[in-house]
């Protein structure tokens, strides 16, 4: 007689692009150019997968990634660490969120969902278990970024609502706010994290290069001398 095994109740979902020159960190390539833009992305990268680590038999970890033409499952499984990976599909992010987060929900039974991208490489995997804990007792839960984005969000599977993530100024600084306003409208409840900043132009890197952490990205800065 064979039992069947239960899907992890939990799961990350890292949003992500596969490296590719010109395609990763524009906004910080405009500044120090394309190809040390690419560099930043992957230390960031593989920072990122470092610091949330491997998946557990309570939570399930996804790399989802941007469409591109360069894709193939030895390019992800390299770039991504062997992390099981998935096409994110939709035009906006928005459209992305809510179709990444609704098919993981009715499909694979997943009770709780946290959602969080590439930009802050110091994000932990303590962050993202009281990110999850915190979905025990609120629907929701988001992780403000300093620029009026968020980091992270979360949510349980009886929550879910596509509506939060319906019509957001996406790269403004309004997101955070707005995403709240469609939370509460739909009289739910939502946790918040602490405040983070996330790594999108020149001056936040050589704020992440004066603040001295570790890792492949802090020593890349300090091999071009943005840091002691």
């Amino acid at each position: 007689m064979f039992r069947t095994i239960p899907p992890p109740p939990e799961r990350l979902l890292v949003f992500a692009r596969l490296p590719e020159l010109g395609k990763v960190k524009t906004r910080l390539a405009a500044a120090i150019g394309e190809a040390k833009a690419l560099a930043v992305y992957e230390a960031m990268l593989r920072d990122l997968l470092a610091s949330i680590g491997a998946a557990s038999e309570r939570t399930e970890i996804e790399i989802l990634w941007a469409p591109t033409e360069t894709a193939n499952g030895e390019r992800l499984a390299r770039a991504f660490d062997g992390y099981p990976t998935a096409m994110q599909t939709g035009d906006t992010l928005g459209d992305r969120l809510a179709m990444a987060f609704s098919e993981r929900f009715f499909f694979h039974r997943t009770e709780k969902i946290v959602a969080i991208g590439v930009d802050d490489p110091r994000l932990t995997r303590g962050a993202i278990d009281q990110a999850l804990a915190l979905l025990d007792s609120c629907e929701w839960v988001l992780g403000p970024a300093a620029d009026g984005g968020y980091y992270l969000i979360g949510c349980r599977a009886g929550a879910f609502d596509s509506a939060v993530f319906a019509g957001v100024e996406w790269g403004s600084s309004s997101v955070l706010r707005e995403t709240r306003s469609r939370i509460g409208a739909a009289q739910q409840t939502v946790a918040m994290l602490p405040e983070r900043y996330d790594i999108d132009v020149e001056d936040d890197l050589r704020r992440y290069a004066a603040e001295g952490e570790g890792g492949e990205l802090a020593e890349l800065l300090r091999e071009w001398g943005w840091a002691a």
